[in-house]
C-alpha cells in the first residue's frame, strides 16, 4: 500500500473520527465501489426485480413516479435513464407541489389509468410510503406497485405489491440512511443484475452503473443525507463520474453554475446545484429540471439549464420577501418559548423549507413554517428544519393527532392540519420541547465541535489542501475540519452585501497575507480592535469563477481577546 501524504491538522482531524491507522485513513479517503453492500440484502428487492422483470417482457407500461425535489428528481431521472439505455421505455410523472401536493395523488392516477395500457406497473421514487389509501386505489385502477423510498416508515399497513425502503423492519440492507436516489439506484442495480444473468434477455447492453452515480451524488448531498458509508462511497463516486459524466443535463447544469467538474465539492452541490434544481419543484414548475436531465441534445439541455437559474433567481427574491416576514413572527414566538419555533403567515408555499432552515440557522432551535393552503384556507401546510441533534420527525409524531398528514425524517419534515387544529398543534409541540428541553442541550452539548488549531499562514499548505480534497463529500455527519488560530491580526476588514451583513478582510501571514470572508458576521467589525490580536475559527472552500477556481478561507467566528 503506498503511504499517504496527510497534513497534520487532517490526521487529528481523522482522529477525532477514529481513524487513526494508515489503511482506515486510505480507506476512507479513497472509499471504493467494490464495497458496496448487494442491492439483494433490501426486503423486497427480488419481488420488485421480478415485476419489473415481467412488465418488461410483456410490454406493460411503466410510470416512474417522482418527489418534487432534488432527491425524486433525480432518482426518476436514474430510472428513466437506466431503462432507455436497456431499450424499455417509462413514463415520468414528477407533481406539481402547489397544485397536486407530495405523493401519490387519486386524481393523477386516475387520469394515468385511462390512457395507460390495462397492465401497467408504478414505480414510486422518494415517496409513497406514506400513501396507503393511494396505493389501494392505484391497484384498483389496475397498477402493480413498487414503492421506492427512505423516509420513516409509519405504523398503517402499505398494501405495495413491493415496498423497498431500508428504514424498514427486518430489512437485512446494513445502510438504513440512503437517500431516495440511493434507493432508485440500487433497484436499477438489481434489474441489471438479473439482466445480466439472464438468457431471456441476451442482446440486451447492460450500462454501467458507475455512470449513474452523478445523480445518487447530487440528490444524497441535496436531501442532507449523512455523508458517511454507503453514502460516502456513493457520492465519492459520483463525483469521479461527474468529471466524464455522458449525462447532458448534468454536464451542461454544471457548466452554466460554472462549477469546476474536475474538483467538484458537496459546497458545490449544496449552494449551487441543488438550490437551482429546486427552484422549479418550489415555484411549481417540476418538469423543467427533469426536462433538463432527460435532454436529447446539448441545446436543448442548455437551455433548461438557463431556465432554471432564471426560477432560481425569482425563487432568491421570494424567499427574501417572506425570510423578512418571518424574522418578525419568530422573535414574538421566542418569547413563549425559547426552544422550538412554530409560525403561520402569508407565506409562499414553495419557500417554506428554506426559510425554515434559515430560522435554524439563526436561532439554532427546531423550526416549523406554515402557510394557508393556497386553494383552501382552512388547511395549513409546513415544512420543519432542525439542527443536528434534534429529531424533528418525532417531535411532529408526538402532536400527530393535529395532524392530516406528515412525513419526513430526523432534521427535515413536511405536513399538514386542520388551520382549528393549528394553534393546538403549536402548543403541544412548545409543550413536547419544554419536557425534552434537559435531554437536547445535553444532546446538543455531546455534539459541540472540537477545533483543530492551525495557523492562518498554513492554511493554504499545498499536502493540507490535497487533503481536503480527498475528504469530500463533507457535509451532514462528516463536517469539514473547523480550524481555530489564536492570534491573528487583521490588516483591513470591511462590511459588505445587504444592510452590511457581510465581512471581507485580510489578515496578516508569515510569508503573505490571506484574504478571508464571514457571511452574516457583518457586525463583529464594530466589536474587533485593528490594532489587537484576536481568535479566528475558519473552514475552507474550493470555489469558481469565471473559468478559474480557487481556495478560500471562510470566517466561522471572530473571538476577541
Amino acid at each position: 500500500m503506498s503511504k499517504i501524504a496527510v497534513h497534520p491538522a487532517i490526521k487529528r482531524h481523522l482522529a477525532e473520527h477514529g481513524l487513526c491507522g494508515e489503511e482506515d485513513i486510505e480507506n476512507y479517503l479513497f472509499p471504493k465501489l467494490k464495497d458496496l453492500p448487494s442491492p439483494f440484502l433490501l426486503k423486497s428487492i427480488d419481488t420488485a426485480v421480478d415485476l419489473i422483470s415481467s412488465a418488461i417482457q410483456n410490454k406493460d407500461d411503466i410510470l416512474i413516479w417522482g418527489d418534487y425535489d432534488v432527491d425524486g428528481i433525480t432518482g426518476t431521472s436514474l430510472l428513466h435513464t437506466f431503462f432507455r439505455e436497456i431499450g424499455v421505455t417509462t413514463i415520468c410523472h414528477i407533481p406539481n407541489r402547489l397544485t397536486d401536493g407530495y405523493g401519490l395523488n387519486d386524481k393523477v392516477l386516475r387520469d394515468y389509468a385511462t390512457t395507460l395500457r390495462p397492465n401497467k406497473l408504478l414505480i414510486t421514487v422518494d415517496c409513497g410510503i406514506s400513501n396507503s389509501e393511494e396505493l389501494i386505489l392505484a391497484k384498483k385502477y389496475g397498477f402493480k406497485t413498487i414503492v421506492t423510498d427512505h423516509h420513516q416508515v409509519p405504523d398503517t399497513t402499505l398494501y405495495a405489491d413491493a415496498t423497498i425502503n431500508p428504514k424498514q423492519q427486518d430489512c437485512g440492507f446494513p445502510f438504513s440512511e440512503l437517500a431516495g436516489v440511493g434507493v432508485a439506484f440500487y433497484l436499477a442495480a438489481a434489474v441489471r443484475f438479473k439482466i445480466s444473468n439472464n438468457n431471456e434477455y441476451k442482446g440486451i447492453c447492460v450500462p454501467n452503473m458507475k455512470s449513474f452515480l452523478d445523480y445518487v451524488a447530487i440528490g444524497t448531498i441535496a436531501d442532507i443525507m449523512p455523508l458517511k458509508g454507503v453514502n460516502r462511497i456513493l457520492v465519492k463516486g459520483g463525483f469521479e463520474s461527474i468529471s466524464v459524466t455522458r449525462q447532458r443535463g448534468v454536464k451542461n447544469l454544471l457548466s452554466t453554475l460554472d462549477i469546476n467538474i474536475d474538483s467538484l465539492t458537496s459546497d458545490a452541490v449544496s449552494f449551487k446545484v441543488a438550490p437551482a434544481i429546486n427552484a422549479a419543484g418550489r415555484l411549481g414548475e417540476p418538469d423543467k429540471p427533469l426536462n433538463l436531465f432527460l435532454a436529447d441534445s446539448d441545446a436543448s439541455a442548455k437551455e433548461y439549464a438557463s431556465q432554471l437559474i432564471q426560477l432560481n433567481n425569482k425563487r432568491k427574491q421570494i424567499t427574501e420577501n417572506n425570510f423578512e416576514s418571518a424574522l418578525s413572527i419568530a422573535r414574538k414566538e421566542l418569547l413563549l418559548c425559547a426552544n422550538c419555533l412554530v409560525i403561520l403567515g402569508e407565506f409562499h408555499e414553495g419557500v417554506l423549507g428554506i426559510v425554515a432552515s434559515r430560522l435554524v440557522e439563526k436561532f439554532r432551535v427546531p423550526a416549523l413554517v406554515c402557510c394557508y393552503h393556497p386553494a383552501d384556507r382552512s388547511v395549513v401546510k409546513g415544512s420543519g428544519r432542525a439542527p443536528e441533534g434534534h429529531d424533528l420527525y418525532r417531535l411532529i409524531a408526538g402532536a400527530e393527532r393535529y395532524l392530516q398528514n406528515f412525513g419526513g425524517h430526523a432534521l427535515a419534515a413536511g405536513f399538514s392540519l386542520p388551520v382549528a387544529n393549528f394553534i393546538q398543534f403549536k402548543e403541544k409541540l412548545y409543550t413536547l420541547m419544554s419536557l425534552h428541553d434537559e435531554n437536547n442541550a445535553h444532546v446538543s452539548s455531546s455534539l459541540k465541535r472540537k477545533f483543530i488549531e492551525l495557523d492562518v499562514s498554513e492554511s493554504l499548505d499545498r499536502t493540507l489542501l490535497d487533503n481536503l480534497m480527498q475528504l469530500e463529500p463533507t457535509g451532514e455527519a462528516n463536517p469539514k475540519p473547523i480550524f481555530l488560530d489564536r492570534q491573528v491580526r487583521f490588516v483591513s476588514f470591511s462590511a459588505f452585501g445587504k444592510n452590511k451583513a457581510h465581512l471581507k478582510g485580510v489578515i496578516r501571514g508569515k510569508y503573505k497575507n490571506v484574504p478571508v470572508i464571514g457571511f452574516n458576521l457583518g457586525d463583529r467589525i464594530s466589536k474587533t480592535n485593528l490594532n489587537e490580536p484576536c481568535s479566528l475559527l475558519y473552514t475552507h472552500s474550493f470555489e469558481s469563477y469565471n473559468g478559474r477556481s480557487s481556495w478560500r478561507l471562510h470566517i466561522k467566528d471572530i473571538i476577541s481577546h
